[in-house]
């Protein structure tokens, strides 16, 4: 993977801007995942608090992947999943998943948007 700057990870994240603490009327549990991916992808992934690398790998199951590529990078799909399946009263589907993604994530990234302003 290409080592990515804080400014270019922070356009593919909706909620975070790079702020020291959520800005009022922001969903703070959001953009509490976005800041941690930005953290944990800059960290790399042998500091103990870094789940990152768990995280894609529970997300990379044959049922989810491939998944649409749309710009949004395969470790921030792993967080959202995996705070999906932790927060939901059942385990979460891909089906579930996706569709969440899709209505609720993808269309609303900084990435995506300039994406469909090329």
């Amino acid at each position: 993977m290409v080592a990515m700057t804080r400014e270019e990870l922070i356009l593919d994240c909706r909620y975070y801007n790079g702020e020291k603490v959520p800005p009022e009327g922001t969903d703070s549990l959001m953009w509490g995942y976005e800041e941690a991916w930005v953290r944990m992808v800059l960290e790399g992934n042998p500091t103990p608090t870094n789940c990152l690398e768990y995280y894609t790998k529970e997300y990379d199951l044959p049922h989810l992947l491939p998944f649409e590529e749309d710009g949004t990078p395969i470790s921030m799909k792993a967080i959202l999943w995996n705070r999906l399946d932790h927060w939901s009263y059942m385990p979460a589907n891909a089906e579930e998943f996706k569709s969440w993604y899709q209505e609720h994530y993808v269309r609303h990234t900084k990435t995506h948007r300039q994406l469909l302003n090329q």
